[in-house]
């Protein structure tokens, strides 16, 4: 009887986990130009603000409110989506602002820190991103595209699965220990 009470709990938790939140996690590769500033721009004197080719790499993660599709904001720790996080430049350091637009399970959005610095564009249906950035005159920008891939999750099934396999082996040792 005590096992089925734990394994109605069990399933009662996976399902409410799974019904009230969405999780999201991307890697990022992406190319581009960017320059490192220089009091005189681009010269032959200062190469310093000159553009150069690069690439950038990083993940992204978000939690939605619901797993349907809908719009949420990103405000800082204010907004509908939670635990934003993007590790570009110093995006990851700010207070974020934007939005998600999740459509047929695919999420697309936009965020940028509120001085609009910096501005980073994903869009999962076509598997793209970009990221610009402008600190001004005479100072770093660039401007960069690339991809999204997925990192894999284990699947809710098989934690579920994990969880229940691991009540059965409990239960086992219970009882060879009462015989």
């Amino acid at each position: 009887m005590r096992q089925r009470r734990m394994l109605a709990a069990a399933v009662l938790l996976a399902t409410a986990v799974t019904a009230h939140a969405e999780h999201f996690e991307y890697r990022i590769d992406l190319s581009g130009t960017y320059t490192v500033g220089g009091a005189d721009g681009c010269s032959a004197a200062d190469t310093t603000g000159c553009p150069r080719a690069g690439t950038l790499s990083g993940l992204m993660s978000f939690d939605t409110p619901g797993s349907a599709d809908g719009s949420w904001s990103i405000m800082a720790n204010f907004g509908d989506i939670t635990d934003f996080h993007v590790d570009l430049g110093s995006l990851g350091g700010e207070d974020l602002y934007g939005g998600i637009n999740l459509v047929g399970g695919a999420p697309s959005g936009s965020v940028q820190p509120l001085d609009q610095t910096e501005t980073f564009t994903f869009d999962w249906a076509s598997r793209s991103a970009s990221y610009d950035y402008d600190f001004g005159y005479h100072n770093p920008n660039g401007a960069f595209t690339g991809t999204l891939s997925a990192v894999p999750a284990p699947a809710p099934r098989w934690l579920f699965l994990a969880g229940i396999a691991g009540l059965a082996v409990a239960a086992r040792r219970r009882s060879r220990a009462g015989a």
